[in-house]
């Protein structure tokens, strides 16, 4: 195939008058070179990774049109030994203990700063920016879910106020099984049905490792018939089980939102834009027998 000067000098010499020139390039890998061309947008853009959060759809959720929500949680139950008895004898006793409960509710903001050419130029950019604040903050809002310490502005988590389960011993299948078995039998012994289970993905990995084949886990994931949520906001060596529903609850005071401004600071000189995502919840937990934790060495 013929150069492009080859052909530009062949066109010229068929007609001299031309100004404007058709011409066939052969696609080789190269350098890029870079210059003063027009260049054009790509209208696509290819997101970072995300890895599916499930935690909160374990959750019950509510809302809240208030500033803070006040619960009743449940502490202990002292009974006597309930069965029939004679005619005039004392009837068996039985007392529930509660505590009141007030969580704030809490904020969880993000923001950044883009060109307006760039918002402008990318039609897929917009709907980009929306999915990855978006994600951002429900990365923060499941890590508040389990491990906030309670101290304001931070949720009380599950790992909080969950009950530890005895370490697994003698056991011997993978230590992350073995502990999770542990912490199931825990919360059936004080008569709650677990219906989730939080691992970290390493320890997750591993444990499929040893397993040679993933026997007990399906997709979508679940472990011996209940969903597993894989979050790296767990901790590795450290999983939790659960009766999620009823006895914890995401009451959702502002539903994840992103804005945009143009007035901050001297962003309208710039030609830059700020974008900015928050959303606002609190969150209770009625039981906290209802879950158990443990740790292992993975």
């Amino acid at each position: 195939m013929k150069t492009p000067g080859e052909q530009i000098c062949a066109a010229l010499l068929e007609r001299p008058e031309r100004r404007r020139f058709d011409i066939t390039l052969e696609r080789k890998a190269g350098p890029v070179l870079t210059g003063p061309a027009t260049t054009e947008s790509i209208e696509q853009v290819v997101p970072g990774p995300v890895l599916p959060l499930r935690l909160r759809a374990l959750i019950p959720v509510g809302r809240t049109v208030g500033s803070g929500i006040t619960y009743l949680r449940e502490t202990s139950i002292t009974s006597s030994p309930v069965k029939p008895i004679a005619e005039g004898a004392v009837k068996p006793l039985t007392d529930l203990t509660y505590e009141s409960q007030q969580k704030p509710v809490i904020t969880i903001p993000a923001y950044m700063k883009i060109s307006t050419q760039a918002w402008e130029d990318f039609a897929m950019f917009q709907s980009w920016i929306d999915s990855r604040m978006l994600y951002a903050l429900s990365l923060a809002e499941e890590a508040q879910l389990l491990n906030g310490n309670g101290v304001a502005p931070n949720l009380e988590g599950l790992m909080l106020v969950a009950i530890a389960a005895p370490a697994a011993t003698g056991g011997t299948g993978p230590p992350l099984l073995d502990n999770v078995a542990a912490g199931l039998a825990a919360v059936y012994g004080r008569d709650y049905t677990p219906d989730g289970i939080v691992v970290n993905p390493g320890d997750l990995g591993k444990t499929l490792a040893a397993m040679g084949a993933p026997a007990l886990i399906s997709g979508p994931l679940t472990l011996w018939g209940l969903p597993l949520v894989v979050s790296k906001a767990m901790a590795s060596g450290s999983y939790l089980v659960g009766q999620f529903n009823p006895y914890c609850q995401i009451f959702d005071r502002e539903d994840a939102k992103v804005d945009l401004a143009d007035e901050n600071q001297d962003d309208f000189v710039r030609n830059l834009l700020t974008i900015r995502a928050e959303e606002r919840l609190a969150f209770a937990i009625y039981q906290p027998g209802a879950f158990a934790k443990g740790t292992f060495t993975p």
